[in-house]
C-alpha cells in the first residue's frame, strides 16, 4: 500500500498513514493503532490552539510504548 499522508509533516513522533489504514475506516471495520494514534495526535493540535495551559498537561504516547516498557528482558 502506498503512503497517503504523514502527520505531523515534521518531527518526531511522525505517523505514516498507509492505504491499508484508511480500508479500516470502511464500515464494520476495526480501527488500528496508527489511525488511533493519529486521530490522538489531530485532537492534541486542535486543543492546543484552543487551550494551551491544557494541551501542555497531556501527553500522547504512542500504542506501542506500553509494550516496550513492560518488555522485561
Amino acid at each position: 500500500f502506498t503512503r497517503i499522508l504523514v502527520y505531523p509533516p515534521s518531527g518526531p513522533g511522525a505517523l505514516n498513514i498507509m492505504g491499508s489504514d484508511l480500508n479500516r475506516l470502511r464500515p464494520h471495520e476495526f480501527l488500528n493503532d496508527t489511525l488511533i494514534e493519529f486521530g490522538l495526535k489531530l485532537w492534541l493540535t486542535d486543543l492546543k490552539e484552543q487551550n494551551p495551559d491544557l494541551a501542555e498537561q497531556i501527553h500522547v504516547f504512542s500504542s506501542f510504548f506500553y509494550k516496550k516498557l513492560n518488555n522485561k528482558k
